[in-house]
């Protein structure tokens, strides 16, 4: 499962734009999830449906241009 995180100062309510957020992949069996991806976004930034068919690969939009892995 791959989700965003918002920093800890972010209202969990909101759904800002524009901030760095990080990009989570958090195995499905359980365990922690990690970071993928560094970028700035907020809502929209992965919409459905984002992974490829074979569920190798994810895409996002990031507004920065500049991830990282």
């Amino acid at each position: 499962m791959v989700f965003i995180s918002f920093p800890i100062d972010i209202d969990p309510n909101a759904h800002p734009s524009y901030k760095k957020v990080m990009l989570r992949l958090m195995p499905v069996a359980g365990g922690a999830p990690r970071v993928i991806a560094y970028l700035y976004g907020g809502q929209g930034t992965i919409n459905a449906p984002s992974w490829s068919p074979d569920s190798k690969s994810i895409s996002f939009v990031s507004n920065s241009g500049k991830s990282d892995k």
